[in-house]
C-alpha cells in the first residue's frame, strides 16, 4: 500500500566526509496484509479536532491492534493515546499514514455500543466525545489488561447495542428519551417484574416507600431480568447507595461493583466483567452509566433528582439522559427510582415515555412517619419560642423520641455557622446533658450507623446515618434553607432531602420540619407526595416556558464572548437568549432542540478553529438555571 509514514528527510553532510559517515535513511512502515487502516479516536482536548483520525497498522502489531484496544501515536509532534474505533482497507487521507506506535494491552476495553453511546451523548450535550471517553472508559492499568486478556485470550463474550440507534424520545433532543417504543408501560411494580421475565422491554419511573421497599423491588427486578437470560446495570447517586443495593440483590447472582473508590485495578475488573458477560449485575455511581453489557436486559437509576448523578465536567451530562440513550439504543429496559420525583423523570411520565410506579395511599400511610410543618397558627399558638431556630416543639419532640430510641436532626451545612452543625450539635448537648450527641457529615466525616439506644444524631444531607430500628423521631431545621433558594428545582430538591432524612425514622413516627414556610415542598412532605408536587412544578413550568418544558443551554461567559460564539448560528424565531451578567441562558421549544444544539455545537468547534480570542465560553446543555 501507498498510505506510508514519510520518510525523514537526510541531515547534510559536511564536505570532505565519506559516505561511511551518512546516515542511512529509515525504512518506511509497512501495512499489516489485511485492512491496514486504524480508525482512532485520539485524546485531543480541542474542539476542532472532535473526530477520528487513520493511522497505519504495522504487521508486528497487526495481531494487537484491534477495535477496541488503547493505543500510543504520534500527532503534533507528540505521542497521545486514544483508541482504534474500527480497521479498515483503505483510508480518504490524501497523503501517508504515520504508524500506530505502540498497543499497551491489546485488551478492546472501547466496545461497539459503548462508542455509539459517547457519540450520542456528546452531540446531545454539544460536546466533544473524548470528553466522554475518558469518563466512560476506566483508566488503563496494563497488567491488569495484559492479565484479562490472558484470562479472555477468545476476546469479549458479546456486547449488546449492535441494533439501530433508534428515533429520539417525545420531543427529540428536548426530552431525555431515545429508542422506539416499548411495550406498553407497566401500572405496578409486580407488572413490571412480570414483564421484565417474560422478556419484554418495560420502562418506568418508580416512586418507592421507605424501609425495604427498594431493596425487595430491586430483588425482584434483578431477579426477573436474571431469570430471562439478561444482565443489569444499577446506577446510584453515592457509594453507600451502592453498598445498600449490592446487599439487596438475588442471592447467587455475580455481582461487580465499579466505584471510582475501589481503585483502577477493580474498577477495570468490574467494566470488563460487565462487557464480557460474567457479572449478571453491574452496580456502580455516576460514571458506570457507561458501563457495557454483553446481555443488557434492564437499566435501573437509584436516587432520581440527586445532583450526585448529574456529571461536573464537560459534556455535564447526567446519568438519567446516558441510560435513557442506552435504553433506546440497546433495547434494554429502563427503572428510575428513588424517593422523591425529579420534574424531568416526570415530563418523560407525562408524555409517555415511562410508566409510574407509585404506591396506594393506604400503603403509604402505613409505610412513613407523621410529618408535621407548623401553620401560621400553630406558630402563633406557641408564643415567644416560635421564632427561634429550635421552637418548643422541637425540644419536646427531641425529649419523647429520646425516652423511645435515637433521634435524627437534619441541619443544612456543616461547622461552627449559625446554622452549622457543630453550633447545633453543642446547643443540643447543653439542652439534653443526659443524651449522647453523635455528628455526620463535614471535615469530621459521615457516620455509618447508630444504635436503637437514645442518642442524638446531628447530620448534614447526604449524611444520615442509618439507625438500628430506624429513629424514634427527627426534626429537620432551617427548611427555608432548601425550599427558598433561588433556584428552578429549590421545591423538589428540598422535598427530596426531607424524605431522604424522615425515611429513616419509623412508621407512624413524629416528624417535624422546622423553619418551613408551608409552601408547596412542606405540605408534599406532610403528605408523602413527591409525584403530585413533580406535577404541579412541571406545569408551571410549561406555564412559564421553562425546561424541561423546553430546551435549556447555558453558555458561561461574558457577554462578548456569548455573542460572537453565537453570531453565526440562525436561532428560530421562537428562541429566547436571556442574559445575566457572566451567563446567557438560550430556551428553545423542543421541537427546533435537536438542530439547536447542532447549531451551537458547530459554533464552539469554529471559533476553536478560528482561534478568535474575545473570552471562553463554556456550554452546558439542560444546566442549572438557578
Amino acid at each position: 500500500m501507498s498510505q506510508t509514514v514519510n520518510s525523514r528527510p537526510e541531515q547534510g553532510v559536511l564536505p570532505g566526509l565519506g559516505a561511511g559517515r551518512r546516515r542511512a535513511a529509515k525504512p518506511e512502515p509497512q501495512p499489516a496484509e489485511a485492512r491496514p487502516v486504524a480508525v482512532c479516536s485520539l485524546e485531543l482536548s480541542s474542539p476542532q479536532l472532535d473526530r477520528t483520525f487513520d493511522y497505519l497498522v504495522t504487521p508486528a502489531l497487526d495481531h494487537l491492534a484491534q477495535p477496541g484496544v488503547r493505543v500510543a501515536v504520534r500527532f503534533g509532534g507528540r505521542q497521545v493515546g486514544g483508541f482504534i474505533v474500527e480497521r479498515r482497507e483503505r483510508s480518504d487521507h490524501p497523503g501517508k499514514l504515520s504508524p500506530i506506535s505502540r498497543v499497551p494491552s491489546g485488551l478492546p476495553v472501547l466496545t461497539p455500543g459503548l462508542w455509539r453511546l459517547a457519540n450520542a451523548v456528546a452531540e446531545r450535550q454539544a460536546g466533544a466525545v473524548w470528553d466522554v471517553l475518558r469518563l466512560a472508559v476506566p483508566a488503563a492499568h496494563v497488567s491488569t489488561e495484559k492479565r484479562l486478556l490472558a484470562r479472555w485470550a477468545g476476546g469479549p463474550g458479546g456486547e449488546g447495542g449492535d441494533g439501530p440507534a433508534g428515533a429520539d424520545g417525545p420531543g427529540g433532543l428536548g426530552g431525555i428519551g431515545g429508542g422506539g417504543p416499548a411495550d406498553p408501560v407497566p401500572e405496578c411494580l409486580e407488572g413490571l417484574v412480570a414483564g421484565l421475565r417474560a422478556g419484554r422491554r418495560q420502562r418506568a419511573a418508580w416512586t418507592h416507600l421507605p424501609g425495604d421497599d427498594l431493596a425487595n423491588g430491586l430483588a425482584a427486578a434483578v431477579a426477573a431480568a436474571w431469570a430471562a437470560g439478561g444482565q443489569t446495570l444499577v446506577v446510584a447517586a453515592s457509594d453507600r447507595m451502592v453498598a445498600q443495593v449490592a446487599g439487596a440483590l438475588p442471592k447467587g447472582c455475580r455481582v461487580a461493583r465499579l466505584v471510582a473508590d475501589d481503585g483502577p485495578q477493580a474498577r477495570l475488573e468490574a467494566y470488563w466483567s460487565g462487557a464480557r458477560g460474567e457479572a449478571d449485575v453491574l452496580v456502580g455511581t455516576r460514571a458506570a452509566a457507561f458501563a457495557p453489557l454483553a446481555r443488557p436486559a434492564l437499566l435501573v437509576l437509584v436516587g432520581d433528582g440527586d445532583s450526585a448523578l448529574r456529571e461536573p465536567r464537560a459534556p455535564y451530562h447526567h446519568a438519567r439522559t446516558v441510560m435513557a440513550v442506552r435504553a433506546g439504543q440497546e433495547g434494554a429496559s429502563l427503572l428510575v427510582a428513588g424517593l422523591g420525583r425529579s420534574v424531568e423523570a416526570q415530563a418523560l411520565v407525562e408524555s409517555g415515555w415511562l410508566g409510574s410506579l407509585a404506591a396506594e395511599r393506604p400503603a403509604v400511610r402505613a409505610a412513613t412517619p407523621v410529618v408535621h410543618a407548623p401553620t401560621a397558627e400553630d406558630l402563633a399558638a406557641e408564643g415567644a419560642t416560635a421564632a427561634s431556630r429550635l421552637p418548643g416543639a422541637a425540644f419536646r419532640l427531641i425529649r419523647r423520641g429520646l425516652a423511645d430510641g435515637p433521634v435524627l436532626i437534619q441541619v443544612p451545612s456543616a461547622g461552627h455557622v449559625k446554622a452549622g452543625l457543630e453550633r447545633t450539635a453543642d446547643e443540643l448537648a447543653r439542652a439534653f446533658p443526659a443524651a449522647r450527641v453523635e455528628r455526620s457529615g463535614g471535615p469530621g466525616g459521615r457516620l455509618g450507623q447508630v444504635g436503637p439506644e437514645p442518642v442524638l444524631a446531628v447530620a448534614t444531607p447526604g449524611a444520615e446515618p442509618v439507625a438500628r430500628g430506624g429513629y424514634a423521631a427527627a426534626v429537620l431545621l432551617d427548611a427555608g434553607t432548601w425550599a427558598g433558594r433561588p433556584a428552578l428545582d429549590s421545591a423538589v430538591d428540598a422535598l427530596r432531602i426531607w424524605l431522604t432524612a424522615a425515611a429513616l425514622v419509623r412508621p407512624r413516627q413524629p416528624v417535624l420540619l422546622a423553619g418551613s414556610d408551608g409552601g408547596g415542598a412542606a405540605q408534599a412532605l406532610v403528605r408523602w407526595d413527591p409525584v403530585g408536587l413533580a406535577a404541579r412544578d412541571l406545569a408551571e413550568r410549561r406555564s412559564l416556558g421553562l425546561p424541561p418544558a423546553v430546551k435549556a443551554v447555558v453558555f458561561e461567559g461574558t457577554q462578548a464572548a456569548v455573542e460572537e460564539l453565537m453570531s453565526g448560528v440562525q436561532l428560530p424565531e421562537s428562541a429566547r437568549l436571556i442574559p445575566d451578567q457572566d451567563r446567557t441562558v438560550l430556551l428553545v421549544g423542543l421541537d427546533q432542540a435537536r438542530s439547536t444544539v447542532a447549531a451551537v455545537r458547530a459554533a464552539v468547534r469554529a471559533k476553536a478553529v478560528g482561534g478568535r480570542s474575545t473570552g471562553r465560553v463554556r456550554v452546558r446543555v439542560d444546566g442549572e438555571l438557578g
